[in-house]
């Protein structure tokens, strides 16, 4: 069949099944300025006029644009050495562009140049703005369109107030690479259209508690939401509880030499599907302060619950009790407490019934043959009982007594009901290893 022949929903196939990201460098590190080689814009130039045609209009080719700006191999103007990126973004016409900039060491007159070329004209929907040792980029008045927005900004360069964004009433993805301490004035930053966001993500840098916390209560939209999160000394409590309706995952990282239990309490999140807390050694988090907040919120739809914690002891029933609908559980702690009836409750359902993957902190070695037993209870039951789940996987750390046979009754169990068990020691329980060592697994 001749090429004219097909299609078009098979070549635009075709085209998307072959077609990759394009990267482009600037200034160009050739000697003769303005030329480029091996670039789409040049492939495309060679092929017939169908083919380009079919090709331009294919959003693949638009979903993955990075330009990579270093000002260190700048050998011709700013607006010389843009144009040719400009011409590239003309051909998408009004297809949408996911863009990625990145500015190396870039004066303000060049960041200036760099908008007005490369942000000012364009259907961008997704925009990811990196700022390297310069002042910050940010989107420009032109950003109706602009669906999710990454900025980042690194280096010594210091920004005094937190620039103002344009509107962005399409926005709906905000993420943040900054450090909050660059600026001395945020209040720009409460200018951002919290309300309309479905995601929000922090990266690299912790944030000040009370600061995350007004800007939480302005994002009644979120679905899902990551915040690392630095406790401030002496705030204890948020003036308002904090409800978002419509959260389905969060993930907290909270570091600090204080107590977290206030930013647990003082949300409320009655749809969360996903719940994730990380708080390291010298943070205080208390199992009570969890279970106040489930019990708040419901918890009907939670089915992933992770804690990763290294110095306050869990206390396992209560928290399974207040997540009934929970399907799997990590609970990275320095002691899970087992207090009397938890592991009967456990294998009859009456807590935790559509739990399948369980990870647990350390326990001891006597009580491991007793979570085995429990397990195999469980398995029995749920062949009767539908409401009940029988355990796909269980993980769980011990202090190494009588390792050997449970190690040997963790096989049984596994092959007895087709699940995976692993049992492992908690290299705290050695007398040679540090508190602040994880793990040494078998």
């Amino acid at each position: 069949m001749l090429f004219d022949d097909l299609p078009l929903e098979i070549i635009q196939r075709i085209f998307t099944f072959f077609c990759r990201g394009v990267t482009i460098n600037e200034p160009s590190q050739l000697e003769t300025p303005g030329t480029r080689k091996g670039t789409t814009q040049v492939t495309l130039s060679l092929v017939c006029s169908r083919w380009r045609e079919i090709a331009l209009n294919t959003s693949a080719l638009w979903d993955d644009v990075k330009v990579i700006y270093d000002a260190r191999r700048e050998r011709e103007p700013t607006t010389v050495s843009l144009q040719f990126v400009n011409k590239w973004l003309s051909r998408a016409r009004g297809t949408p562009i996911s863009l990625s900039i990145s500015v190396y060491e870039v004066l303000e007159s060049q960041i200036a140049a760099i908008s007005q070329t490369l942000l000012s004209s364009f259907h961008i929907s997704n925009l990811y703005l990196r700022s390297v040792d310069c002042p910050f980029l940010v989107p420009t008045n032109n950003s109706y369109c602009l669906e999710r927005l990454h900025l980042s900004l690194s280096g010594p360069v210091r920004t005094l107030v937190f620039p103002r964004l344009p509107e962005m009433p399409s926005l709906k993805e905000l993420h943040l690479s900054l450090r909050h301490r660059d600026f001395v004035d945020l209040t720009n930053l409460y200018l951002i259209p919290w309300h309309q966001l479905r995601v929000f993500t922090l990266h690299i840098s912790l944030w000040p508690s009370r600061l995350l916390l007004n800007i939480l209560q302005r994002c009644k939209s979120l679905v899902e939401c990551t915040l690392l999160v630095n406790l401030q000394l002496g705030y204890r409590q948020h003036e308002h509880d904090i409800v978002l309706p419509n959260l389905e995952s969060l993930v907290l990282h909270i570091s600090s030499a204080d107590n977290a239990d206030h930013i647990i309490r003082s949300l409320t999140l009655p749809n969360l599907k996903s719940l994730d807390i990380t708080a390291p050694c010298a943070t205080s988090v208390s199992t009570e302060a969890i279970v106040i907040m489930a019990h708040r919120s419901g918890f009907k739809r939670l089915t992933h619950f992770r804690l990763c914690h290294w110095t306050q002891p869990v206390d396992v029933g209560s928290l399974l009790r207040s997540m009934s609908a929970l399907k799997s559980v990590t609970l990275h702690s320095g002691r899970s407490i087992f207090r009397p009836g938890t592991l009967d409750n456990l294998s009859s359902g009456a807590i935790g019934p559509q739990l399948e993957e369980m990870k647990i902190g350390i326990m001891s070695g006597d009580e491991v043959p007793l979570m085995l037993r429990a397990v195999g209870q469980r398995h029995e039951k749920a062949k009767t009982v539908s409401d009940i789940r029988p355990f796909a996987s269980i993980a769980c750390l011990t202090d190494g007594l009588d390792q050997e046979q449970n190690m040997q009754r963790a096989k049984q169990c596994g092959e007895a009901f087709n699940l995976r068990v692993s049992i492992s020691i908690s290299m705290r329980s050695l007398p040679f290893v540090d508190d602040d060592e994880e793990y040494l697994s078998t």
